[in-house]
């Protein structure tokens, strides 16, 4: 990152420039500026975080910093240097495209995630805010959000973000091309006992007018990834009419684990998210007795992101979430559901929502729309 940096130091009345070279994970409070902000020397005594809608919000994981002063014409190439990720290595990517440069900032956040993650004391940590859905926000939510908004708003092809956590669209570059909606973390609420959680991020074409993805259906999506936190740290990259392959995160970066994931209907896994509609839904409830009868395997933690990619890494399977009017939807739309149907599909899967329709023909409706299926 790079920032102006004022002195208060009537002796020092210049302003200088910044350039983070280094850094480590530390438990510690300070208060993260905006790139180009300028801030007072004594702002990093501060115990905040400033999220990308611009309030402030607890935050206890950090970098620490090593910095050197450099003249301000370089701070451009530095800059982008310095915040230039390594290319993706997905076979179904287009190398000289702007959704493989974006693909590539969402696992240079991922990766930062992973990290942070496997460092934090803090799973389970409600952090005493909500988001606009009025759910409980986690420290760890916080956290992950922070880390994906600063790695997409530093690539140019990215024009503007938007998450479930900062449910608003947030300005990256106006020269961009590719929006990107995502769950930083989905399945936060099953970390304290450690079980596997994930990332959820879809990426979209955008015009030079456009700043918003009002109407747009989700067959338009160009691509998504799909990160999952566990015993080691997997993506899944999938690319409009390209397939799905499967990247693992090692000390030496990502390294392609499985150029093609596909799903066969030979398995019998099933994965019934919202049971409790089992209660109120007579189809639901005979669905999931035929899946028991017929001897599916039950393999379920509660987390969407786990559990669907449990079943692309057996092979196939059925993941269903159906809601009732006792057993409210939580799956949103732009943040998930669009991400996982085009990893589904692309991985020769089909995702249909409760009416029987293929999901992805369905359009955005405002930015918590929810879905079932």
């Amino acid at each position: 990152q790079a920032l102006s940096f004022h002195s208060k130091n009537a002796n020092i009345a210049r302003t200088c420039n910044y350039i983070f070279l280094k850094s480590s994970i530390v438990e510690k409070s300070v208060h993260i500026p905006r790139l180009g902000q300028h801030i007072s020397t004594d702002s990093f005594a501060m115990s905040s975080l400033t999220s990308p809608s611009g309030k402030d919000c607890p935050f206890h994981q950090f970098l620490a910093i090593s910095f050197f002063i450099v003249p301000p014409l370089l701070l451009p190439p530095l800059r982008k240097l310095l915040n230039t990720p390594p290319p993706c290595p997905s076979p179904n990517l287009d190398h000289n495209s702007p959704v493989s440069s974006t693909v590539s900032s969402v696992l240079a956040a991922v990766s930062s995630c992973s990290k942070a993650l496997r460092s934090t004391t803090l799973a389970g940590a409600k952090a005493g805010s909500t988001n606009t859905s009025g759910d409980d926000q986690l420290s760890v939510d916080l956290l992950t959000d922070a880390l994906s908004f600063a790695s997409l708003r530093s690539c140019d092809d990215v024009k503007f973000c938007i998450s479930e956590e900062t449910p608003t669209y947030v300005s990256a570059n106006k020269g961009g091309t590719v929006a990107v909606s995502f769950d930083p973390l989905d399945g936060s609420s099953i970390m304290g006992p450690n079980f596997a959680v994930g990332g959820i991020y879809a990426l979209w074409p955008v015009g030079s007018g456009e700043d918003d993805l009002q109407g747009r259906r989700g067959d338009e999506a160009l691509a998504s990834v799909v990160a999952v936190y566990g015993s080691r740290t997997t993506a899944f990259v999938s690319v409009k009419g390209r397939g799905c392959s499967e990247l693992t995160l090692t000390d030496g970066g990502w390294t392609v684990t499985r150029s093609k994931v596909e799903i066969s209907s030979a398995a019998k896994i099933f994965a019934p998210g919202n049971l409790r509609a089992t209660k109120g839904h007579p189809g639901y409830k005979r669905a999931v007795d035929m899946w028991i009868a017929e001897g599916y395997t039950l393999r379920y933690t509660g987390g969407m992101v786990p559990d669907v990619c449990h079943i692309l890494s057996k092979g196939g399977g059925v993941f269903s979430n159906v809601a009732t009017e006792g057993a409210k939807q939580k799956l949103r739309f732009l943040y998930e559901v669009a991400a996982i149907a085009l990893m589904v599909e692309e991985a020769g899967g089909l995702y249909l929502d409760e009416s029987g329709g293929r999901v992805l023909e369905r359009t955005v409706e405002d930015v918590d729309m929810r879905v079932g299926g």
